[in-house]
């Protein structure tokens, strides 16, 4: 009888694409997260980066564009009320008409809700890699190198390395307060009062329990603010 052979055939699984991201912005388009395969398999945490990197110059652009149609919208309400001859003036603005569509503020709650959406998929992941750099750094004990300055300096070096990831990492957080404050400056346009946080005090001058807690109080606030929207 032949001897049964158990052979273990080492499998690396590769994920799933995930649902690609996406933000309808102002009714008027809608914004999709590129599949960026030069990095690797795609992951949410690289959708969203992508995403973000197209959002950013968008709304900085479309803001004061907001506000303009918000004054001439209200001049033509202005006018309508207060004379009887408009001229050419009604006509213009009356022109424009389809524009003031993207004040309406359930489209304006719309693109906000999936800016905020965005940002804690973010943090989400910001926190998974702060996590996973904390794990690193507490498994280094360089006592398991004494008497031997090769893996002294070994493990040294792999600390500091770790400590640089996590300074590159708090890095990342200040591209999230510029989106934060033009979701505030858009919404402001169309009268909703946006509560968020200032992600920009969190730094790694704090303890990283704080700067923890501080971050799931944030992803807190914004999910408050999503439920508060007119939607």
């Amino acid at each position: 009888m032949a001897e049964t052979i158990d052979i273990t055939v080492p499998c690396v699984k590769l994920p799933k694409i995930p649902n690609i991201p996406s933000i309808n912005i102002l009714g008027m388009v809608e914004l999709k997260g590129f599949l960026d395969f030069s990095l690797g398999t795609p992951r949410d945490c690289t959708l969203a980066i992508n995403l973000m990197l197209q959002l950013a110059p968008l709304l900085a652009s479309r803001s004061c564009l907001l506000k303009i149609l918000a004054v001439i919208k209200a001049l033509e309400e202005t006018v309508k009320s207060a004379f009887t001859k408009t001229g050419d003036l009604l006509d213009k603005i009356g022109e424009l008409a389809e524009c003031f569509g993207i004040l309406n503020p359930l489209n304006i709650a719309i693109t906000i809700k999936g800016i905020l959406e965005l940002i804690i998929t973010f943090v989400s992941c910001f926190l998974e890699q702060l996590d996973s750099l904390l794990t690193f750094q507490a498994n280094i004990d360089l006592k398991a190198a004494d008497g031997n300055p090769a893996l002294r300096a070994s493990l040294e070096c792999a600390r500091d390395n770790a400590q640089t990831s996590m300074d590159n990492l708090m890095l990342s957080l200040e591209a999230m307060q510029p989106l934060l404050d033009m979701a505030t400056s858009v919404a402001g346009v169309v009268g909703i009062d946006l509560k968020l946080p200032a992600l920009s005090d969190i730094s790694t001058q704090q303890e990283h329990a704080q700067v923890i807690t501080n971050l799931k109080q944030a992803v807190a606030t914004m999910q408050e603010a999503i439920n508060a929207l007119p939607l």
